[in-house]
């Protein structure tokens, strides 16, 4: 029986790349447009960096022989860089604090890489008819769940967040790279796309260097380079976690999935959660109502190649619940999804018939097509 390796990484483990690495081949390029590129030698098992960077948990693996530490030391600058201009700090460091410092004051000058993940937090809140939105920082900071300090906050205080969640209130300026939130008291957070444009940042590093077959794993998140050496078809096997166990360390799966794609990202109701009594608030925020979403999904995995744009929608689709986030994911041809009900049931979008194999038997295959 193969062997696959669990990564365990405690209430943020949603999927888990699932490797036992063997030497292998990528594939050719036309060599017409370059010149031959040197044989690529891949290794059994892979050089292993792990961290803790960026808010998470950070693993990345490289399979090609001779590289190694000398990337995984750039890979270590570029993460404190990112984080330097992503992370919500609260001594208010990084670019975004700034820009959420002077929300309704003045509009502030960011560098480019965090005009473009602006951007891109304003293009998914366009794109996903408002179920992502990347203005909910008002809302997460009140009720502050997943910290020892999270509470449920005053009626009071909740309405009074309402108005500073509007995205048409972001203000992006390209001519002069700068970001104007209108609202005093408005905060932006890049939580739900922050690790998947981090991953492809991280992914365009290390085949800059040279790097033909890697993984990155940003806090359960799994993004890819080349194909899985383990395999002869090349297929990545991700596994999914059971989203009902929250917390544990040994969580089960409940399936795996076997794809080319190179991008996975979950969402997990029970990611970050706040208890009160037999109530169980969720991180994710209707922004409507100011409370956690109540939905009947447990996890949402997105099937893909464009970390950022696959973690946005993860976030999104959650949040629109099974019915809406079917219909959606189904009538979008680029997105793929492998949803997981509250009832243990599992349904599966369209495009990626086969791909998911069923592990668990006290889930339920509803919709979809499983492997056999």
């Amino acid at each position: 029986m193969k062997k696959r390796l669990q990564w365990r990484l405690g209430a943020m483990l949603l999927i888990v790349p699932v490797l036992l690495a063997s030497s292998g081949c990528q594939k050719k390029e036309d060599s017409s447009k370059k010149a031959p590129e040197k044989k690529v030698e891949l290794m059994k098992e892979p050089y292993k960096n792990e961290e803790f960077a960026t808010g998470t948990y950070v693993e990345i693996l490289i399979y090609d022989k001779g590289h190694g530490e000398a990337d995984f030391e750039v890979a270590r600058k570029q993460l404190k860089e990112l984080a330097a201009k992503f992370e919500i700090y609260e001594q208010g460091e990084s670019e975004l604090d700034k820009v959420n410092a002077q929300a309704g004051i003045a509009p502030v000058k960011v560098s480019k890489i965090t005009f473009e993940l602006v951007k891109a937090l304003d293009k998914y809140a366009q794109t996903s008819d408002g179920y992502y939105n990347p203005a909910v920082g008002v809302m997460t900071h009140l009720w502050h769940i997943g910290f020892s300090d999270a509470q449920v906050p005053s009626e009071e205080l909740i309405k009074a967040t309402l108005d500073k969640v509007n995205v048409d209130d972001i203000v992006l300026d390209a001519k002069n790279q700068t970001v104007f939130l209108k609202k005093k008291g408005m905060m932006i957070e890049a939580d739900g796309i922050g690790k998947g444009f981090i991953g492809a940042q991280l992914l365009e590093t290390l085949k800059a260097r040279g790097v033909t077959t890697a993984v990155v794993n940003l806090g359960g998140h799994a993004y890819t380079i080349g194909k899985n050496p383990d395999r002869e078809d090349g297929a990545w096997e991700v596994g999914v976690a059971n989203p009902t166990l929250g917390e544990s360390q040994d969580s089960p799966l409940v399936g795996v999935v076997a794809s080319h794609h190179t991008s996975f990202n979950t969402t997990n109701y029970y990611g970050r959660y706040l208890k009160v009594g037999d109530k169980v608030y969720s991180h994710l925020f209707d922004t409507k109502t100011g409370y956690p979403v109540e939905t009947d999904l447990l996890s949402v995995t997105m099937v893909g190649d464009t970390p950022y744009h696959d973690d946005a929608y993860s976030n999104a689709l959650m949040n629109m619940g099974l019915e809406k986030g079917m219909k959606y994911v189904n009538a979008h041809d680029e997105l793929d999804a492998i949803f997981i009900t509250k009832n243990k049931e599992v349904y599966i979008s369209k495009n990626i018939p086969g791909e998911f194999e069923l592990l668990d038997k006290s889930f339920t295959v509803v919709k979809g097509v499983a492997k056999k």
